[in-house]
């Protein structure tokens, strides 16, 4: 199933919500997304770092790299679609940064990206540090590098950088975008025969390392208690892709003000 696939049929009921709005595509690819979005109603802004590969007649799609500031103005959007982009992006933080600020406050960002937290990839990288192992290598200099052409001078990323979910979760934090929904897109047989086997010894080891640092940290539980529960999560788990929904409720600087506060009040209650 592409990604696009995945992307309509998990927000199928979105459609009312995207009538009307205005909702940034980015990468747009070629233009599938854009396309689905138009019919839905909405003001679709298509960027791509390959604008050439879109083909949505009656849309434009212009240049974006999201390891670099998005081509628009502060909270443009009501939605923003990133899909299969960010496991290309070194600073990650940054780029849900750039989210954020393009923005509206209370706008939702709809992320698809490959799945680091499912089972399989778990295991994949645990045998051979590989997204997919007895099938794709190792990263390295072949297929973790990418060019447009061999005259470009610059150089492109393949899935070097692929997100795991409590660390996208942060991410989103530090940005300002508070993750709201886990989004179960498609069922992995291979992710569910591991499942079966491995999910009891996560879920206790998860659990020990959760009530060990809630004891030793009080005033953190809360926090911890989020990330234990995302840790645990079986639609994560055995999910072929991540689909995650985040919300806008602050900016980015608010949110950093807001961290380095509740960090000062948690070292101030520390033992």
């Amino acid at each position: 199933m592409s990604f696009q696939d995945i992307f309509e049929r998990t927000f199928r009921s979105y459609e009312a919500r995207f009538c009307g709005a205005t909702v940034v595509d980015v990468p747009a690819g070629s233009g599938n997304t854009a396309r689905w979005l138009s019919r839905c109603g909405a003001t679709v802004i298509a960027l791509d770092l390959f604008p050439d590969f879109f083909k949505a007649e009656g849309l434009q799609c212009n240049y974006c790299d999201l390891a670099e500031r998005i081509p628009l103005l502060d909270e443009t959007a009501d939605f923003l679609v990133s899909q299969e982009g960010l496991e290309h992006i070194p600073n990650q933080i940054n780029a849900f940064k750039e989210f954020s600020r393009v923005l509206k406050i209370n706008g939702r960002l709809l992320l698809t990206c490959p799945n680091g937290s499912n089972l399989t990839a778990k295991v994949s990288h645990l045998l051979g540090e590989s997204e997919r192992y007895g099938r794709i290598m190792p990263p390295n200099s072949v297929d973790g590098i990418w060019c447009n052409s061999a005259t470009e001078e610059k150089l492109y990323y393949g899935h070097l950088f692929i997100p795991t979910a409590t660390k996208t979760r942060l991410f989103g934090q530090l940005a300002g975008l508070e993750l709201v929904q886990v989004h179960f897109s498609e069922f992995k047989l291979s992710c569910f025969l591991w499942f079966l086997f491995l999910y009891p010894f996560i879920l206790l080891s998860q659990l020990k390392n959760y009530l060990r640092n809630s004891r030793r940290n009080p005033a953190a539980r809360s926090e911890y208690q989020k990330a234990f529960m995302l840790s645990i999560n079986p639609k994560i788990l055995l999910d072929g892709s991540m689909v995650l929904e985040f919300e806008k409720t602050m900016t980015s600087e608010q949110a950093q003000e807001v961290l380095r506060t509740n960090w000062g009040a948690i070292q101030k209650n520390q033992p």
